[in-house]
């Protein structure tokens, strides 16, 4: 993931490599948390990763707004430029 603002694309990576790492803790808590069946303690180990992917997924929207953002800027850019050209 690549964006031109450096300091916001550190910060991004940071926070999903920590969102990953925490939805990786989330199922292995789940999992041997309970005292139960093998199906029984994946189920629950599952239903803990979601809770991490939640934290995933909301950094991943962030980026691709970011991402909009971006082309949405160049793209005025460019229309600024054609309009110019066109007077």
């Amino acid at each position: 993931m690549h964006l031109k603002a450096k300091h916001i694309n550190i910060i991004i990576n940071i926070l999903l490599g920590a969102a990953w790492a925490a939805s990786f803790y989330f199922f292995l808590n789940g999992f041997f948390s309970i005292n139960a069946s093998f199906i029984v303690r994946v189920a629950n180990g599952l239903i803990h990763f979601g809770i991490g992917l939640v934290f995933v997924l909301l950094l991943e929207l962030i980026y691709v707004q970011f991402k909009k953002y971006e082309e949405q800027k160049e793209t005025n850019r460019l229309l600024k430029k054609l309009l110019e050209k066109e007077s």
